[in-house]
């Protein structure tokens, strides 16, 4: 059987390139289609040379290994012919071969697969993730992303210093023009809570640098971006254990103010959703759950079927 090389296998490229690594189980999540047809598909693409699949070496909560996708030199060169804004990115910044953690990555693109989950729940509600090391997000002349946030350094005039969120996005009404701003953290349990040197990692320096970031007003940039008006925004922390989240929530409570910071895990978010009454709000772990989209908007969205 001959392979044709369509315009939806270009779309399946062009969401491995933004994403940089894919699972099976993810991209079928993105794509709404039976595991047999995207894996039939993807064996196509992979013997074509257009993909590669590696072993997933983690998390084997059914018992049978996932295979990874990500792009191979023919892929990204196909992209590169179709899209200007990746004409001159390299293989490196298409594929997996520079990301840090590769279960961090995971965890991530798990977040935003269940984030676009919303707007099929509550059509009124749209919902854009920027990711740091998305190709189509430009950079600056320092090859850093769109979304690094610097920060002021005591007697120094340029800004030397700063942080790069896991995510930032803003969930939309349509209607009403309204917006919320949200900054992601992911977790995964092997940063320090709290180290003497202040590492970027550290977890207790990252609540601090959000905390001064949200007194400065500096995420008014965002306003532009999505054409809005903002009067804050909320930090998001997803862990990987619930035992985690316990921890952190802690850390919370004893870093006021703290109320713009929210927590959960990945077991909460797989069971019910991003938009269900599943976060931890200000560190409260003894007060009940919120929805980070309100009371009245509240709603379950799990993808139950595909756990990671």
């Amino acid at each position: 059987m001959t392979f044709k090389f369509n315009k939806n296998d270009r779309q399946l490229l062009a969401t491995i390139a933004e994403h940089r690594v894919l699972t099976v189980s993810q991209i079928t999540a993105i794509q709404r289609k039976s595991k047999q047809v995207v894996r039939r598909r993807l064996n196509m693409l992979e013997k074509a040379g257009f993909i590669l699949s590696a072993t997933l070496g983690f998390g084997q909560s059914r018992g049978r290994p996932e295979k990874t996708i990500s792009l191979t030199e023919k892929g990204a060169a196909l992209l590169r012919s179709n899209y200007e804004a990746l004409r001159d990115v390299p293989l490196n910044k298409m594929n997996a071969e520079k990301i840090r953690c590769l279960e961090h990555q995971l965890l991530t693109n798990w977040f935003w697969i269940h984030l676009n989950q919303i707007e099929h729940a509550i059509p009124q509600l749209s919902a854009q993730f920027l990711s740091p090391i998305s190709p189509f997000l430009k950079r600056d002349h320092s090859d850093l992303p769109l979304i690094f946030e610097p920060l002021p350094v005591e007697g120094q005039s340029k800004n030397s210093s700063g942080f790069t969120p896991d995510g930032v996005f803003a969930i939309t009404h349509r209607k009403r023009q309204m917006a919320l701003l949200f900054f992601l953290e992911v977790d995964m349990g092997t940063e320090s809570i709290a180290s003497p040197k202040r590492t970027p990692g550290d977890i207790r320096q990252k609540i601090i640098n959000y905390q001064q970031y949200f007194r400065s007003g500096r995420y008014k940039r965002y306003e532009k971006f999505w054409n809005c008006k903002l009067r804050g925004f909320r930090l998001l922390f997803l862990t990987n254990t619930n035992g985690r989240l316990a921890v952190l929530s802690r850390l919370v409570q004893e870093m006021p103010p703290s109320e713009f910071i929210w927590l959960t895990s990945l077991k909460q978010m797989f069971s019910h959703g991003l938009s269900a009454e599943i976060w931890v709000h200000g560190g409260k772990q003894d007060a009940p759950s919120e929805s980070i989209l309100g009371t009245a908007m509240a709603c379950q969205v799990p993808l139950s079927a595909l756990k990671p």
